[in-house]
């Protein structure tokens, strides 16, 4: 093949792929660059460099060098679908936010166990303008491998619940404000997650009550329920593919 048949056939591969590539991205569903998965980051690599190839290699068939790039894309959208539906899977598959600190202690066996060394912990920090390990509540791992900190209350700016609750007429600069914990969701796509359950102090039984007392009839009909560091529901949100079946049925029974 000549060189000018080698460009023009690059010419016209490139703008397809690069199509084609950009079309199962989004099929994978939205995320930034920065919160990509472990499923996201691999299917994106492999996608990235079979487009590569397919585009570069004269002697592969055009139809052949899109193969793996479609099958790598269907892969990684039953992956993602099957972690959205089942929580062993999405554990087993992207993890579990790790706490690296708590309460302004470093939890070592968890630093290790991640490879995260202390530089890059004070570095993060720094970034969300902390100072030093003292003013944090909690440090949070995510599975995207970002790191969510949460100034303690007497570091992190003044809310109005903290006003109420220290009494308007109280308040003073350096007041002391109670400690908060970490708050958990509990509740994801009609599954409990019994880990977070149990950080909150609460347990199976108070869960279905307090969800018989907001009219559901179980976890099934709830989408997300979150908890403060008290333990009480601050976000309740129901399914809603059973909230529009329900409104469906003669009289909305």
């Amino acid at each position: 093949m000549s060189l000018w048949h080698e460009l023009a056939d690059v010419a016209w591969k490139t703008p397809i792929l690069y199509a084609m590539l950009l079309t199962l991205m989004r099929i994978g569903g939205k995320r930034q660059i920065g919160t990509f998965g472990p499923i996201d980051l691999a299917a994106l690599i492999m996608m990235s460099e079979a487009a590569l190839i397919a585009i570069a290699d004269h002697k592969i068939p055009f139809a052949v060098g899109v193969l793996p790039l479609v099958l790598l894309g269907l892969l990684q959208w039953v992956s993602s679908y099957i972690s959205l539906k089942s929580q062993g899977v999405r554990k087993l598959l992207e993890g579990a936010p790790t706490i690296l600190v708590s309460h302004g202690e470093v939890n070592q066996s968890q630093m290790r166990k991640m490879r995260y060394n202390l530089s890059d912990l004070m570095a993060e920090m720094r970034k969300k303008n902390v100072e030093t390990l003292a003013d944090v509540e909690f440090a949070v791992l995510e599975t995207s491998g970002q790191l969510s900190v949460f100034p303690r209350a007497g570091v992190r700016p003044l809310r109005p619940d903290d006003l109420q609750s220290l009494g308007v007429a109280g308040a003073k600069p350096g007041s002391a404000l109670p400690a908060p914990d970490l708050p958990a969701t509990v509740v994801f796509d009609g599954q409990v997650d019994e880990d977070a359950l149990a950080r909150a102090g609460r347990d199976r039984r108070w869960l279905d009550g307090e969800l018989r007392r907001q009219g559901h009839g179980s976890v099934a009909d709830v989408f997300l329920v979150t908890l403060d560091g008290n333990g009480d529901v601050t976000g309740l949100q129901p399914r809603r593919e059973r909230t529009d079946r329900r409104d469906a049925r003669p009289g909305g029974a």
